[in-house]
């Protein structure tokens, strides 16, 4: 039986969270799957609310779950190298504190699971299903996002931000890219493919069910700027690799 840890970074998500991790406990209690879901941690990114108290209160009830803590706000992609580094599983699917992407399209991504080291879930390719789409302004900026990183750093794939990635977590990964990884906002996806890469790993793009959430933790302009210029320096610092 293979084994699965599911890391959901979060920062400010006590209103969702407790919807998010009831629908995963019992998704993850289905039996006939290849796959067993070995563990939750949610990584708590120095969040202001009851983020953390939401954890430990469904902890009680389900041993699964787990609690990660930073001390201060250091953004999504610090949160989620934190919960990969602690997670034990096999393989580690990455996945929002919203539910945008419902918790069974894991099939799909662990149904390429034995063609790559990454599975990730794409909302760009002409089989995903959008069922409630972005406002037009921030679909705009995420496709011109990835044109800009086809033309920076040539990476061939539709939708890299998409929060649902199924990770292979061997000891290559562990010891070859984990320790190399230092984004720590929101262009962490783009360092984490460049580097699988740079190392050979296969990586696939899969269509997925998606649904727009509100409350979106991404300010459209000044975020979109900031992964620009980390994808620029990513792009100096693996010419040193």
């Amino acid at each position: 039986m293979n084994t699965i840890s599911v890391v959901i970074p979060a920062y400010n998500e006590e209103e969702r969270l407790p919807r998010t991790l009831e629908f995963l406990q019992k998704y993850s209690q289905r039996t006939g799957t290849p796959w067993s879901v070995t563990e939750v941690l949610v990584v708590d990114d120095g969040s202001k609310d009851q983020t953390s108290l939401v954890v430990r209160k469904l902890q009680n009830s389900w041993p699964t779950l787990r609690l990660c803590g930073l001390k201060t706000n250091q953004g999504k992609g610090a949160a989620v190298h934190e919960g990969i580094r602690q997670a034990s599983g096999e393989w580690v699917l990455i996945a929002d504190a919203d539910m945008a992407t419902p918790w069974d399209e894991l099939e799909k991504l662990w149904g390429v699971s034995g063609e790559c080291e990454l599975a990730m879930g794409s909302r760009a390719l002409p089989q995903s299903d959008i069922v409630v789409r972005q406002h037009w302004l921030r679909q705009s900026m995420g496709k011109s996002f990835n044109k800009i990183l086809r033309l920076l750093v040539g990476l061939p794939f539709n939708d890299t931000q998409c929060g649902f990635k199924l990770l292979k977590n061997d000891l290559f990964f562990r010891s070859e890219v984990l320790p190399y990884l230092q984004v720590t906002r929101f262009a962490w996806d783009v360092e984490l493919i460049l580097f699988l890469l740079q190392k050979k790993r296969r990586v696939r793009e899969i269509p997925i069910r998606w649904q727009h959430q509100e409350a979106s933790r991404v300010h459209i302009v000044r975020d979109s700027f900031e992964m620009l210029w980390t994808v620029l320096k990513l792009k100096m610092r693996l010419r040193s690799y």
